[in-house]
């Protein structure tokens, strides 16, 4: 849904890319994500706990993705994996202990 909503984009505005942006922003919520959601918005405390514990399972189930990519040696997959992860916004760091992620 991403991948076709960023194709929409180079055609400019448009009612198709205004329901993909409604997709993702509905597949978000469903997951606590959605960033215009004002439950979402936090100034720290638990939600903000809650909110890292949640990426950080999403982003370890796709380090597991890319590390088995890594060892199966498809490279154009994890490649694809590391750059989804980069467009939301998050770095990946691989260190000798494993990959380190940070916003």
């Amino acid at each position: 849904m991403v991948r076709e909503g960023n194709k929409l984009l180079t055609d400019g505005p448009s009612d198709a890319l205004r329901g993909n942006a409604a997709s993702v922003r509905a597949m978000l919520a469903v997951l606590g994500l959605d960033p215009a959601d004002p439950a979402r918005v936090t100034t720290g405390g638990a939600n903000e706990e809650k909110l890292t514990g949640a990426i950080d399972v999403l982003i370890a189930a796709m380090l597991e993705d890319r590390a088995t990519a890594r060892a199966d040696k498809d490279w154009a997959r994890a490649d694809a994996i590391r750059d989804r992860i980069k467009a939301a916004g998050i770095e990946i760091e691989d260190t000798p202990s494993g990959p380190k992620w940070s916003m």
